[in-house]
């Protein structure tokens, strides 16, 4: 009797269980939405907002927020501007008072994009978004029952190649603006032939192709230049050539056809400064510690926080407090040279240990931090270990491609002059068929959306570009994207 009994029982058990196992696998599992969730995907697809927070069944998702976008036209208080976006007093201090501890700052300026969202039944504000600079957005939201949530957060580009040809009828610079070739572009274009020719001085007519990057917010709000890929300039019988190629290093330049870098290769002064205080000596009589004893570098005096240059590419060695120097930065160059700045008031955000800076970037600000008796730079180099006269040491040095690199460097070489010889060789303008839909530039086999002008802040872009067929951006196009 005990066996069928036992053996009745796990044949109910496992229909039990397989029944539960069934009803559990069929049932349709319960979602809870947060009145929250519209306003994170408004801001930026959920990273610009608060996080969402479960809600209870019963409570249904709130309508979709009225987003109001500007660009301000004054600077005043940000608990101003909020007053007059509908807040009460109260709620606008509280508001403002948060937002001036995330950025410090206690304005919303003239000039910058601002984004209100707004509750469409009742008008309160649900959060806002303000474009600090072109690199940073602050996001602020109402998580109800007066609790603020508010954030830094990067600014995303894309990055698109833009490939045009133009022709110089007076002046190189003025023809460069007419096309819409940013500053930037341009200066780095004059100085990596600046050994060869003064562009300045072109012959009318001569041709300038040029192939160059360009980063693009997501938003399309913002349009900054990027580097210079490939140029021909063709004048008289003679043709320049500018290829940008990294080296093993990782280190871009721009090299001619045959791989010899183009350009200086370091500044003689990392910054612009009034005149020399102390010069290079191993004995001076230290103004505040009253002694003789040497000064292995010179000192420039300039305004407080005038810009300092790296001189030179390199890779930063150290970036903080080195006692008597005060706030001070050391960069590893190539053939054992070492660069040393001074008394720095402030140094760069990105500027760490162990990342690679270029020449003329900006890695800090004048000041007079340590043993200093007002603002100036202390600039120092070390060449083997050994204190050297950064006045007449020569730092850079025009290098080539390295022979184990060099046939990389030409097949990225031939890549470029197809792609430049599929420009025409004096400058016309394209204009898209359809005029509501963006041209798009194909090069490389990637596609990329080319915008006209946006905002204000945007560049407007001229000049020949190959055209496809093809609709919108590459998918997942970032600043990262590189051009070949």
């Amino acid at each position: 009797m005990g066996y069928p009994r036992a053996l009745m029982g796990l044949v109910v058990a496992l229909i039990a269980t397989t029944a539960a196992l069934f009803l559990f696998l069929q049932a349709n599992p319960q979602t809870f939405s947060s009145p929250l969730d519209t306003l994170s995907s408004e801001l930026d697809a959920g990273k610009d907002g608060p996080d969402v927070v479960e809600q209870p069944e019963s409570v249904d998702p709130a309508p979709a927020s009225i987003t109001i976008s500007m660009t301000l036209d004054r600077t005043a208080p940000i608990e101003s501007y909020l007053r007059e976006a509908g807040m009460e007093p109260d709620d606008a201090h509280q508001w403002a008072l948060y937002i001036q501890r995330i950025t410090a700052n206690r304005y919303f300026h003239s000039g910058h994009p601002l984004t209100l969202y707004k509750d469409p039944e009742t008008g309160e504000m649900r959060g806002l978004k303000y474009d600090l600079d072109e690199k940073t957005t602050v996001t602020a939201a109402s998580l109800g029952a007066g609790v603020l949530k508010a954030g830094l957060r990067p600014i995303e580009y894309f990055v698109r190649p833009i490939k045009l040809t133009f022709a110089v009828t007076d002046n190189f610079q003025r023809a460069a603006a007419e096309n819409g070739i940013p500053k930037p572009i341009v200066d780095t274009l004059q100085d990596a032939f600046s050994d060869r020719h003064d562009l300045n001085r072109l012959a009318p007519g001569s041709a300038v192709k040029l192939i160059y990057n360009e980063k693009v917010s997501r938003d399309g709000s913002y349009t900054l230049a990027g580097d210079v890929q490939a140029a021909q300039i063709r004048f008289g019988g003679r043709t320049l050539t500018a290829i940008s190629f990294s080296d093993e290093h990782g280190r871009p330049h721009l090299y001619d056809e045959e791989g010899h870098a183009l350009g200086p290769q370091s500044l003689k002064f990392p910054l612009n400064f009034q005149y020399i205080s102390s010069g290079f000596t191993f004995h001076r009589y230290h103004p505040i510690l009253h002694e003789y004893r040497a000064h292995v570098g010179v000192d420039l005096v300039a305004k407080y926080g005038e810009p300092v240059k790296a001189v030179a590419d390199g890779t930063i060695i150290s970036a903080g407090w080195q006692g008597e120097l005060g706030n001070c930065i050391r960069i590893q160059h190539q053939h054992e040279m070492v660069s040393i700045y001074g008394h720095l008031s402030k140094i760069s955000a990105d500027i760490k240990p162990g990342s690679y800076v270029h020449i003329g970037q900006v890695i800090g600000n004048v000041g007079s931090t340590g043993l200093s008796t007002g603002p100036h730079l202390h600039f120092a180099m070390e060449k083997d270990g050994a204190w050297v006269n950064p006045l007449t040491e020569k730092l850079g040095e025009n290098h080539e491609v390295s022979p184990r690199m060099k046939a990389i460097f030409d097949d990225i070489k031939d890549r470029y002059q197809s792609a430049l010889a599929e420009l025409p060789d004096l400058g016309s303008h394209f204009i898209a068929t359809d005029a509501r839909k963006p041209a798009i530039s194909k090069f490389a086999d990637m596609y990329h959306v080319t915008l006209g002008r946006s905002r204000a802040k945007s560049a407007h872009i001229r000049g020949q570009r190959i055209s496809s067929s093809q609709d919108g951006p590459a998918p997942g196009a970032s600043e990262s994207d590189s051009a070949l």
